[in-house]
C-alpha cells in the first residue's frame, strides 16, 4: 500500500514534466526530434530559426550532413543557394547565423566534418570579423544539446521559440519581427556610426585565429577538401571607418595573411564602382540580391571581374584601394 501511494505521488509529480516534454516533441521548433509534422517548416523558419539560426542549422546538418557547405554570418545568408546548386551541379547547405563570429564559423566546420567528409566549403568573412575581441562560443552549447535531449526539452530559448511557432499557427501571422524601428536612412547611419565603433574601437590582431585558419586550410588540403574564402563587400561608408579608427595597416596585413593560406580567397571588399554604389546594398554591411548573384557567378563560374583573386600581387596592390 505505501508503495502504491509513493508511485501515485511520483506520477503526479512527474506528470507536468512528461506533458511538457510531449508538447515540445510535438511543436519541436528546431526539428530536434524531426518526427512531428504538426507545424510547417515555413512557420519554424520564420518564427524559430530567426531566433537562433545556430541551433536550427546545426540540427539540419546533423539530420542530413552535406558534403558541400557555405559557412558565415548573415552575409552568407544572402547568397542564393538555388543559383549555386545550378552553377555547380552540386547541392550546398548553408551553415550560417546572424552575427556569427569567425571562430564560430570554424567551429561549425569542425562540427560538420565530424558528421561527414566535406568536399567543398565556402567561408564568407570580412575584416570587421577579424578581431581577437570578436569572439563567441555558441556551437559547443548546441553540440551539448544534440548529445542530451533533456537540454533541448527544458531549454528556455526552445520554449520561447515553441511559443512563437504556436502563436503564428493560431494567428496566421509572423510572431517574430526584427525590422529595426527606424527609417532606412537612420538605420544606414546607425550601422556606419554605432556598429563600426563596436567592431573597430577595440581591436587586436587575432594571431591565434589566423593560426587556426592556417591549420584548418592545410588540413583541409590534405583531406582533399576545397576551401574558398569570400571577402564580402562593404559599402564605402563603412569601409572608410577602417581608416578613421587607424586600422589601415592591420587591414592590409589581413589581406597579406589571407593570401598565404592554402585556399582560394576572392576579394570583393575594396574601393571600386560596386562598393561606392549605395544601390548595391541593403545597408552598409549587406549586399543586395543583385550583387549576391554577381558574387556567386564570379566565384562559382568565373571569370573574376569585380572580385579579385587574393594572391601576393593583389595583396600588395590593395594599398592603392584604401578608402
Amino acid at each position: 500500500m505505501p508503495f502504491r501511494r509513493f508511485l501515485k505521488k511520483g506520477l503526479l509529480f512527474a506528470a507536468p514534466f512528461i506533458l511538457w516534454a510531449l508538447a515540445v516533441v510535438v511543436v519541436d521548433p528546431f526539428d530536434y526530434f524531426n518526427v512531428s509534422r504538426a507545424f510547417t517548416e515555413e512557420n519554424k523558419i520564420k518564427n524559430a530559426a530567426s531566433l537562433n539560426w545556430v541551433v536550427f542549422n546545426m540540427l539540419k546538418e546533423k539530420h542530413a550532413p552535406s558534403e558541400n557547405l557555405i559557412i558565415g554570418d548573415s552575409r552568407a545568408e544572402n547568397l542564393p543557394l538555388e543559383q549555386i546548386n545550378e552553377l555547380t551541379g552540386q547541392k550546398f547547405f548553408r551553415l550560417s547565423a546572424n552575427a556569427l563570429k569567425l571562430n564560430e564559423s570554424f567551429d561549425l566546420y569542425d562540427f560538420a566534418i565530424k558528421l561527414k567528409p566535406v568536399k567543398r566549403v565556402i567561408f564568407t568573412l570580412n575584416f570587421n570579423e577579424f578581431n581577437e575581441y570578436s569572439f563567441a562560443d555558441r556551437v559547443s552549447s548546441v553540440e551539448a544539446m544534440i548529445h542530451n535531449p533533456l537540454i533541448y526539452l527544458f531549454d528556455r530559448s526552445v520554449a520561447q521559440a515553441g511559443y512563437y511557432v504556436v502563436k503564428a499557427a493560431l494567428t496566421q501571422k509572423k510572431s517574430v519581427d526584427f525590422t529595426p524601428p527606424m527609417r532606412e536612412d537612420e538605420f544606414w547611419d546607425y550601422i556606419v556610426n554605432v556598429r563600426a565603433r563596436e567592431h573597430y574601437e577595440r581591436f587586436r590582431y587575432p594571431e591565434n585565429l589566423y593560426a587556426r585558419m592556417t591549420n584548418l586550410t592545410a588540413q583541409a588540403k590534405k583531406n582533399g577538401t576545397e576551401v574558398t574564402f569570400i571577402i564580402v563587400p562593404h559599402h564605402v561608408d563603412f569601409q572608410k571607418r577602417v581608416r578613421e579608427f587607424g586600422l589601415n595597416d592591420a587591414y592590409l596585413r589581413f589581406k597579406r595573411d589571407l593570401s598565404k593560406l592554402d585556399a582560394r580567397v576572392v576579394d570583393f571588399d575594396y574601393l571600386n564602382d560596386v562598393t561606392t554604389n549605395r544601390d548595391n546594398f541593403t545597408d552598409p554591411l549587406h549586399y543586395n540580391v543583385a550583387l549576391a548573384k554577381v558574387i556567386i557567378s564570379e566565384v562559382f563560374r568565373g571569370p573574376l571581374n569585380k572580385g579579385k583573386l587574393l594572391d601576393a600581387a593583389w595583396a600588395d596592390e590593395c594599398g592603392k584601394f584604401l578608402f
